[in-house]
């Protein structure tokens, strides 16, 4: 049965990376035997090995099914693989010392490869060690925005350019002709691979699904769209495209997943039609997350040089929420790369502060009360991050006539970020 999924929530929380994850369902590798042995011989890396047999695979397996395709291969591999795979492996266990690349997954007696890890860890990964033809994508991605209309998601009508034709254009001789034809937009185009192969299940990935607008984009395929309204379901149905003429409706084969920050749009904004079609996932920030994935990288997520990044987020979450809501609350993917107190310092000056400046563009001082640079007299404190000065209307004007002109404060982000201005945001 076909999915139709949107993962909503504030900014930060990973949505997109969720999205990059549930790709890997979609891929698959066609590795053969040789390239294995010939990756494993030049380098001789027991997790390249075994990434390889899971990927080739294309599911999850046990360890004992990758002892016997190890020992298919005839390398004269010694080891356990039990032993690496846990060395390599995102579980938590303090009895074992972890190495990196930490990208294997074990749950119910079977692993599986986090490939989006795995990637991260090595980008020329597929160059390096697959062969390009190797690997069959059944997905597309597409992004949503004002301009994208139903000609670029379903069909319609587009330029061609005929290089066999001479014509003149702007006094000048060419050798090409511009003729009109009716093109198929992404949607359409994954349709008709879905119905090829349809013993294969095919996903349509749509990033800010919220920024388009989704009447016109989906028009009346908003109803061929229901899982239960698919092509073979009881409820079948079927339409007349209106460029091409021609019968059209959706495969049961195809899953439409999208995403949608919920502080750019509120979900009860969204198309009451969308809404009915859809089934919508809240991904809120994830502090065990957060925590996990910084202590695989080695770093310890409540002592980074002096900073526990876990309080710090949630003490400007509760601010955040409580001065505005929780659709507005920073995610933990703004933190999930940092190593130091310089990476953090860095987070907040170019990502979390212009979020609050938009956030609070009518209302700066709300700034100082999430970063907690007032005390409680109201006065800054020394190592305030979001600084201001008072604008003194007797000093700066010395005649006003009529006008009522008050003081005025003006604000601006520290040009000097130290540990402890960060420290007090969550110690109060």
């Amino acid at each position: 049965m076909a999915k139709n999924i949107i993962y909503y929530g504030p900014p930060g929380t990973g949505k997109t990376y969720h999205m990059q994850k549930l790709i890997s369902d979609y891929t698959d590798y066609k590795i053969t035997d040789d390239e294995i042995i010939k990756a494993y011989t030049n380098y001789s890396q027991d997790w390249l090995l075994f990434a390889l047999i899971i990927l080739q695979s294309n599911t999850t397996m046990t360890t004992e099914e990758i002892i016997n395709k190890v020992d298919s291969l005839n390398l004269g591999y010694k080891g356990h693989p039990s032993e690496k795979l846990t060395e390599h492996s995102l579980n938590e266990d303090e009895l074992i010392t972890k190495s990196q690349p930490r990208i294997f997954f074990e749950n119910d007696g079977r692993w599986y490869v986090d490939r989006l890890r795995l990637f991260e860890y090595e980008p020329e990964f597929g160059n390096k060690y697959i062969k390009s033809e190797a690997i069959d994508r059944r997905y597309d991605f597409v992004t949503f925005h004002q301009s994208f209309v139903y000609e670029d998601f379903i069909e319609g009508i587009r330029p061609v350019c005929n290089t066999n034709d001479k014509v003149e254009i702007d006094n000048q001789n060419t050798n090409s002709t511009i003729k009109y034809s009716i093109q198929d937009g992404i949607f359409k185009q994954l349709c008709q691979k879905a119905i090829d192969n349809p013993h294969k299940q095919y996903a349509l990935f749509i990033d800010e699904i919220n920024r388009g607008s989704i009447a016109e984009i989906f028009g009346e395929l908003i109803s061929l769209i229901e899982t239960d309204k698919r092509k073979g379901q009881y409820c079948e149905l079927e339409t007349i495209l209106p460029y091409s003429k021609k019968p059209f409706s959706v495969p049961s084969n195809l899953d439409i997943i999208g995403t949608m920050n919920s502080a750019d749009k509120s979900i009860a904004g969204i198309d009451i039609a969308l809404r009915r079609r859809f089934e919508f996932v809240n991904r809120p920030c994830d502090y065990d997350s957060l925590k996990n994935t910084i202590s695989a990288n080695g770093i310890d997520p409540n002592n980074v040089e002096g900073i526990d990044i876990i309080s710090l987020l949630k003490a400007l979450n509760q601010r955040l929420e409580l001065l505005l809501d929780e659709n507005h609350i920073i995610g933990h993917a703004y933190f999930i790369k940092v190593k130091s107190a310089a990476d953090i310092i860095d987070v907040l000056r170019n990502k979390i502060i212009p979020l609050l400046e938009e956030f609070f563009f009518d209302d700066l001082q709300k700034i100082q009360l999430v970063l907690n640079d007032l005390d409680e007299n109201g006065e800054l404190r020394t190592n305030a991050i979001y600084t201001h000065k008072e604008l003194d209307v007797e000093k700066i004007l010395p005649f006003v006539g009529d006008y009522d002109i008050e003081n005025k404060k003006t604000y601006k982000l520290n040009e000097e970020i130290s540990v402890e201005s960060i420290i007090k945001i969550y110690q109060t």
